[in-house]
């Protein structure tokens, strides 16, 4: 009998292949990695409506609901991952958050400076004033007016069109190598006959996020912005410390504030636009457990394997995958990954080489820019990676479910590495239930679920250029 982890690595490195890239038609970014979510963490499009109206409900319950929601989500968006290449890419929400180490760069930190052309100055502003847009609502709690401040129109169909880039991608590169490794004839059959058609969807893709998204126009408004701040860096902070000022949102919920993270498409949990199918079989483990990866290791599998939490036993406890037959196991879900937009947040600032910590502060790095890293951010998320229509086949199910039924039964959740199959999840304020089905030797799980974040590792910051002379 095979080992059962081995099955669950070489899963992972089918979606992280899928998801990354592999060939010149989608080439693989080097500072991109795989970060998945210890468990999934399920969804319902109920919670994510936030995406499409914001935080102005028809009502107040409505618009209390909306903001909960949106803080849920943006904690969980900003949670900060390991970046490991021995234990692996874990996202597991371990309390440091993106927007407080953020807002330290922001408060302790030196920067260039150097008189700036009037010019130079206008148009960096004009500039940051294209990419956020501030509003005003009213404050659910307090009903006073605040300002708040969102990607403008510009950053919205930039992450727009990336998304429509993604899921071009997502589709050829799931074919190719369903294909490639002969998963099944009909796979086959399809890239070879229509191989030119996925590609001319990948081209046309990337010709609309040209053309429509401003993706060459925000390439070189951020390289403008870059240039010029290394001559004189602190307006431009200055004018991202108010922004970061108003974008903070406190959730009447939990009385927690919050930064506002999106994602984009908003309404892509109303629809099957942009998700595409996927499936892995254990007839293909050989192959994808030889495939190397930064962020699937073999320990990921090894750590996880088939898990428990709770029940009627108390505690929480790892089982083993030993009552599966991987000769005969097929996994089959829809996929689909989405930008994240944080208007409150400057990536590029983080990069820079304007910047420094202030003396005597004792800080530590971000990043010391070596692999695996070590810092307080080394990375952090810049796509979601949602799931749905999950499918498990195996003529063993009748064992591999009793096994579930009894920790669900006990009030416990259950699930796969990654994949929650089911039981509870307490998210916040509220709990959640993953629902599944068994039907002879098939177990279908209800409703949408959180998997994993595509993350940039940051290289090393702070890396102040040794050219500046005055620090601020």
């Amino acid at each position: 009998m095979e080992d059962r982890d081995e099955l669950l690595v070489a899963l992972l490195n089918k979606i992280d292949s899928i998801l990354n890239g592999s060939d010149e038609t989608v080439p693989k970014s080097p500072d991109n990695y795989i970060a998945w979510c210890k468990p999934g963490i399920p969804f319902q499009p109920k919670d994510l409506q936030f995406a499409i109206k914001g935080i102005n409900g028809k009502d107040g319950d409505e618009t209390r609901d909306l903001v909960r929601n949106a803080a849920e989500f943006s904690r969980v968006a900003n949670a900060i991952p390991t970046s490991s290449t021995v234990d692996g890419a874990i996202y597991d929400q371990n309390g440091k958050i993106v927007w407080d180490i953020y807002k330290n760069v922001l408060d302790f930190s030196q920067v260039a400076s150097s008189e700036l052309t009037d010019k130079e100055k206008a148009k960096i502003k004009k500039f940051r004033d294209l990419y956020v847009v501030t509003k005003t609502v009213t404050d659910i709690v307090t009903d006073e007016e605040k300002e708040i401040t969102e990607d403008g129109p510009i950053l919205k169909a930039y992450y727009a069109k990336m998304a429509a880039y993604n899921d071009a991608t997502l589709e050829y590169n799931s074919k190719r190598l369903s294909a490639l490794n002969s998963e099944d004839k009909l796979a086959v059959q399809d890239f070879t006959l229509n191989a030119s058609t996925y590609r001319s969807k990948v081209k046309a893709a990337m010709s609309d996020w040209v053309t429509t998204g401003y993706k060459e126009d925000v390439e070189k408004i951020n390289a403008y912005i870059k240039q010029v701040s290394q001559k004189d860096l602190t307006l431009l902070k200055a004018d991202l410390q108010d922004k970061l000022e108003k974008s903070k949102m406190t959730d009447p919920n939990s009385g927690a504030d919050f930064y506002l993270s999106s994602f984009y498409p908003g309404n892509f949990v109303n629809s099957n636009d942009g998700w595409t199918q996927f499936s892995f079989s254990s007839a293909s483990k050989d192959t994808y457990s030889k495939e190397t990866h930064s962020s699937t290791s073999a320990n990921v599998g090894l750590s996880w394997g088939l898990w428990s939490v709770g029940g009627s036993g108390g505690g929480s406890k790892d089982t083993t995958l030993d009552k599966i037959k991987s000769s005969d196991f097929k996994m089959e879900f829809s996929i689909v990954q989405v930008p994240i937009g944080r208007p409150w947040m400057s990536p590029e600032f983080l990069t820079n080489t304007a910047w420094r910590w202030k003396d005597g502060l004792g800080m530590a790095a971000l990043s010391d820019g070596n692999k695996p890293a070590e810092g307080q951010m080394t990375a952090y998320p810049t796509t979601a990676v949602f799931i749905k229509d999950i499918k498990i086949t195996t003529d063993d199910m009748s064992s591999f479910s009793s096994s579930i039924d009894k920790t669900v039964n006990g009030g416990g959740s259950v699930g796969w590495g990654p994949f929650r199959i089911g039981g509870s999840h307490k998210q916040s304020s509220h709990e959640k239930t993953t629902k599944y089905n068994v039907d002879k030797n098939s177990l279908t799980i209800e409703g949408m679920q959180l998997i994993a974040f595509k993350c940039f590792a940051l290289p090393k910051a702070p890396n102040p250029s040794s050219d500046i002379k005055d620090w601020v």
